[in-house]
């Protein structure tokens, strides 16, 4: 479910590299850039501290290197206590950075299940969004602005254990998953392309992971993401952040309707 999206403009780098890049002077009085290795080891830091665990990351800047744009994947920290046997199919949570020297963007954190993050200047979270201009002061107000993301970022994980767990437990039939599929259709979450995709990992899975548990909305879930992939280099990134957000909020009542 991640998507960092760079151009051939820019180009990939570890936060090592980012220690070796040039923090360039103030454009003025109240321009205070703030370095990309600082502000990246401060959000995996944190993470860290938290308690989550970095699973991968990948940062890219423009070729003037002038702006960042990255992506951590952190895996769930929150345990389940149930005790029913069942398995439990991995998940994990995303961060999206992003940063400006030159003060055409905000230094920002997206923290969801998907996250946009492109060098085209889409940048969000489905479960939340932090945003800091550039400014004098800003290395006073990055440990705090970081400090709110992760702790969002906690809560964004207990939602999703609860909300992936009561996917995992709820069967469903193979015609009441059609119908499910037909209402995020109808309520724009896929287009007509889309829709035939998810139906058809729907009747096969892709990832037999998925199925572990027999048809449920875990595995109903995954086919409808999974059926919003971009299939070309040329993808509308904010329809796509759009559509799994409908995505999501169709299925969590589904999982009380279906049980009733």
């Amino acid at each position: 479910m991640s998507h960092l999206y760079h151009s051939a403009q820019d180009k990939l780098v570890t936060r090592e590299d980012m220690a070796y890049l040039q923090t360039p002077a103030p454009m003025g009085s109240r321009h205070a850039p703030y370095p990309f290795a600082d502000f990246s080891n401060t959000v995996c830091d944190s993470i860290v501290k938290a308690g989550f665990k970095i699973e991968k990351e990948s940062f890219a800047i423009t070729k003037d290197e002038s702006r960042l744009f990255g992506l951590i994947q952190v895996t769930n920290g929150v345990a389940l206590t149930n005790s029913t046997a069942l398995h439990r199919p991995g998940w994990s949570l995303l961060v999206g950075v992003r940063g400006a020297h030159d003060q055409r963007i905000s230094r920002g954190l997206a923290i969801g299940s998907r996250v946009m993050c492109c060098s085209n200047l889409c940048f969000h979270g489905d479960l939340g969004n932090w945003h800091s201009k550039q400014t004098t002061h800003i290395g006073e107000r990055i440990p705090g602005m970081v400090a709110d993301a992760v702790a969002g970022l906690r809560t964004s994980a207990q939602t999703l254990a609860v909300d992936f767990e009561g996917f995992n437990r709820t069967a469903i039939s193979r015609d009441q998953g059609d119908s499910v599929l037909l209402d995020i259709y109808r309520g724009g979450g896929f287009s007509p392309s889309q829709l035939g995709r998810a139906i058809e990992d729907w009747d096969s899975c892709s990832v037999e992971e998925h199925t572990a548990n027999g048809r449920n909305l875990w595995w109903l879930f995954n086919s409808a993401t999974h059926a919003l992939k971009p299939t070309g280099a040329n993808n509308n990134h904010n329809d796509l952040r759009q559509r799994s957000t409908i995505i999501y909020r169709k299925l969590q009542p589904a999982v009380l309707a279906l049980a009733a």
